[in-house]
């Protein structure tokens, strides 16, 4: 891992909104692969999950408030967590909380850069971190990327449907 930066454990219940047109895949990271996300650069698998389903839907709808959306509870055990909640993680990582606010979006749409962001998820990626807990730019709170999830190196992650609400496959949206 990083020197100086101790990894945490979290455990517990964890929220994601999953847009219906993918909600047969509640584990997939893929979406995130495909378009990059804060703390992805496209390319590079993600599951991203907020600790409080309030947050989850802030996170999802980001400035639209129109999106339809699943709500969908997970449960999570993982070690290998880097927390950038925490100052001193960040100094050890020598990033700062503006690193992290960074408008990734216009930094990789409009002005075809790399966000700071994706160049830390790489460094962390590459010393063998499972994921980051993260401030969240839309709601008061932490969110939690994972990079590596249910691989014998990853974190267990659950999606709960205890009453196989979620769709089996992409048909079930069709008219």
């Amino acid at each position: 891992m990083i020197p100086g930066a101790a990894p945490i454990h979290v455990a517990g219940r964890f929220w994601r909104m999953l847009a219906p047109r993918w909600s047969h895949q509640p584990l997939s990271g893929e979406g995130a692969a495909r378009h990059g996300g804060r703390y992805n650069a496209p390319g590079t698998p993600a599951l991203y999950m907020s600790e409080a389903f309030t947050m989850a839907v802030a996170e999802y709808e980001q400035d639209l408030g129109i999106r339809p959306g699943m709500l969908c509870a997970y449960d999570v055990e993982a070690g290998g967590i880097l927390d950038l909640t925490d100052p001193a993680t960040l100094a050890a990582l020598g990033t700062t909380p503006a690193d992290l606010a960074a408008p990734w979006k216009q930094i990789a749409l409009i002005e075809r850069g790399r966000p700071p962001t994706w160049d830390l998820a790489g460094r962390l990626i590459e010393a063998g971190a499972i994921g980051v807990r993260v401030p969240s730019t839309r709601a008061a709170g932490a969110n939690l990327v994972l990079w590596r999830w249910n691989t014998a190196l990853g974190a267990r992650v659950a999606a709960l449907d205890p009453l196989g609400d979620l769709p089996r496959s992409p048909r079930s949206w069709e008219p």
